[in-house]
């Protein structure tokens, strides 16, 4: 195929959108330089659209794709030749990262774009997205407040624009922050509600969060998430509990392994009736759950919590906590929609099952068979 003896309309077309084709390598050159020696308006127009949309960085005519949206801005009198050279549209690197910038400054992204030129399919466009990358890098090297504020904007950002193929950039720039420290409540809350929208809960959605290399990070938000639900889980159940007395003393209790980072997994589930009264409650703060159906009472709530290697379904009301080792096969799993209950409250489990009853002292009891099954020592009552 020689492009030069193409009619104008698929000469266009094909500067425009051969960049994602490699049968078209081989003419890409050779159709951009029949494009430019047409000097037509509306072929300028679809190499300029060329460049933005893909932004094919690592396509062998980059360079001369490049070199041939430069030409097409400045030859006329028309916008882009003003916005090259203010934006730095045709420097491979300058050109995403003043974007980036002015993006991470701007309360109008969509206007921005728009003046930039880059609205309609561009604002989807390669071009943009690098730019995005570049703020997730400046934000994920953020520390402090920054990070804070810049992790405001990507949320404020990508609540807006629609880029493809940047969740793993935004994931690092949102999550790298608090690789060693810990965010103030309220931004947690939106990083953890802002990412499980986009790509689900890592706890349960795992194939999505599959394009996330660095496992630390995932691990922060499964932290935050498991966190979340264990405080909810107390707070929901402690307003609705008769004996304010007795939660207040459990939720002390388990709270003090959580605030020690012992908490491996968190997940509460409740009875039918119990989730009309609280289940609301959770939404409202935007927590999943689970149910528990059959073989317990509706109005009660259970917790489920891994401690190292030990498995737990901690009770709303009166009633035993039940240990298990989380690698046997009866210890109720993380993370389920649906509980049965007599799974739950099973009288024996196996090998290691164990069931303490809150009774007068049932805080070293519980501390002592946490600590003989993993070797983690309670805050408070130590070894048991």
């Amino acid at each position: 195929m020689n492009p030069a003896e193409l009619r104008l309309r698929d000469l266009r077309r094909l500067v425009r959108d051969m960049w994602d084709d490699p049968r078209c390598d081989g003419v890409a050159s050779a159709a951009l330089d029949a494009a430019i020696g047409v000097d037509a308006k509306s072929c300028d127009r679809a190499v300029i659209a060329g460049y933005l949309d893909h932004f094919p960085t690592n396509h062998p005519a980059f360079e001369r794709l490049t070199r041939a949206s430069e030409l097409a801005a400045n030859r006329r009198d028309w916008p882009w030749r003003e916005r090259g050279l203010r934006w730095r549209l045709w420097d491979r690197d300058a050109g995403p990262a003043r974007l980036a910038e002015a993006l991470l400054d701007s309360d109008d992204p969509a206007g921005l774009l728009r003046g930039v030129g880059l609205d309609g399919d561009l604002a989807e466009g390669g071009f943009v997205a690098e730019a995005l990358e570049d703020a997730c890098e400046q934000a994920g090297a953020a520390m402090g407040d920054r990070a804070v504020a810049l992790g405001e904007r990507l949320i404020a950002l990508f609540g807006q624009l629609s880029v493809r193929d940047v969740d793993v950039a935004l994931v690092d720039g949102l999550l790298r922050p608090w690789s060693s420290a810990s965010p103030p409540d309220t931004h947690k809350r939106k990083l953890g509600t802002f990412l499980t929208s986009r790509l689900g809960d890592p706890r349960m959605e795992k194939a999505r969060w599959s394009i996330v290399a660095d496992p630390s990070l995932i691990m922060i938000l499964r932290r935050w998430l498991t966190e979340a639900a264990v405080r909810a889980f107390f707070s929901i159940v402690g307003r609705t509990a008769e004996r304010k007395d007795q939660w207040a003393a459990r939720e002390a209790f388990w709270l003090g392994y959580l605030d020690a980072g012992a908490v491996n997994d968190g997940w509460f589930a409740f009875g039918r009736r119990a989730e009309q009264l609280a289940g609301t409650l959770a939404k409202e703060e935007s927590l999943q759950y689970g149910r528990v159906t059959g073989g317990a009472d509706p109005s009660h709530s259970a917790l489920i919590m891994s401690i190292g290697d030990v498995r737990i379904a901690e009770w709303s009301h009166n009633g035993s906590c039940r240990f298990w080792p989380s690698g046997q096969k009866r210890a109720p799993t993380p993370y389920r929609r649906e509980y049965d209950g007599n799974a739950l409250r099973m009288m024996t489990g196996g090998s290691g099952f164990d069931r303490i009853p809150h009774t007068s002292g049932w805080q070293p009891k519980f501390a002592r068979k946490i600590y003989a099954a993993t070797g983690v020592t309670h805050p408070v009552y130590g070894r048991g």
